[in-house]
């Protein structure tokens, strides 16, 4: 039997509450002690902390050397990355029963599967889930005086996606073992979901320009007796919210040459503070 052969039908050392406790663990305090030098480190060990004394219960050594080892450099999109510590419980739990697994391959399948995961959690999670919940909710609170309702229901929603699907995730790795994860990574199927999350983030995002970025022009000049607005009969002729979806390229722009996010904000106020006094832009 190798190391990726996922769960045999045999007695396990580690029962279904301690699990369901670890992943619980791992959503709620994942991003509560970062540091530069380990990031997730701390948040791997302390998920650890409901199984390993069921995996070692009479040998504190190992148990030491087992939170020690998970205590190393991790960094992974949450939820997405779950399934990795569900991964290395089960690795951890293969070797307790007497396998023949080194520590260092359990460091460095966390390691190999933390950046495929992060991408495509940070892509799919908040390119394109988050901003059409935020969206849909935001809508719902602005469409009457003093309705609260948009912001409850994107705290529950995110909070019953957030758990579940984490958790979902967390007993996958657990189960399924290395060859799932591996099959699912060399087959492409994380490319195909990143590029059809890609696609989906260009169409919430251009929906979202369209919703919430105000640029206008407010120059209006006078021929021969007649007003001839730019905006109307210029820009919005052309292209309806060109100025919006310039405004928007125009800050990424800058973000792509490294601009902070401080420096960006001051010039967004300088050039709105210039045009608007010279109504240029209203």
């Amino acid at each position: 039997m190798g190391i990726f052969s996922g769960k045999p039908q045999k007695q396990r050392l580690i029962p279904k509450s301690a699990l369901f406790r670890a992943s619980m663990i791992w959503e709620t305090w994942v991003q509560t002690c970062y540091n530069y030098e380990r990031m997730m480190g701390m948040a791997c060990a302390h998920t650890f902390l409901p199984v390993v004394k069921y995996l070692y219960p009479d040998n504190k050594e190992k148990q030491i050397d087992l939170m020690s080892r998970e205590t190393e450099f991790f960094n992974v999109h949450p939820e997405f990355g779950s399934c990795i510590l569900g991964l290395a419980i089960s690795l951890e739990e293969d070797k307790a029963m007497g396998e023949d697994i080194p520590n260092e391959f359990i460091t460095n399948i966390k390691t190999s599967l933390m950046g495929p995961l992060a991408g495509v959690g940070d892509t799919i999670w908040q390119g394109v889930l988050i901003p059409i919940l935020l969206a849909l909710c935001i809508d719902i609170t602005r469409s009457g005086d003093g309705n609260i309702w948009g912001a409850v229901i994107y705290a529950v929603a995110m909070f019953l996606i957030t758990y579940i699907f984490s958790y979902a995730n967390f007993m996958f790795g657990y189960r399924a073992g290395g060859d799932a994860i591996m099959d699912f990574l060399e087959k492409g199927i994380i490319n195909k979901l990143l590029k059809g999350a890609s696609i989906m983030g260009c169409m919430v995002m251009g929906g979202l320009i369209v919703s919430y970025v105000n640029v206008k022009c407010g120059i209006v000049i006078n021929t021969s007796g007649t007003d001839f607005s730019l905006q109307e009969s210029l820009f919005d002729a052309i292209l309806p919210n060109i100025l919006p979806l310039g405004a928007t390229l125009g800050v990424y722009g800058l973000m792509q040459k490294k601009w902070t996010s401080i420096k960006i904000i001051l010039l967004m106020v300088l050039v709105g503070i210039v045009c608007g006094f010279f109504n240029i832009l209203i």
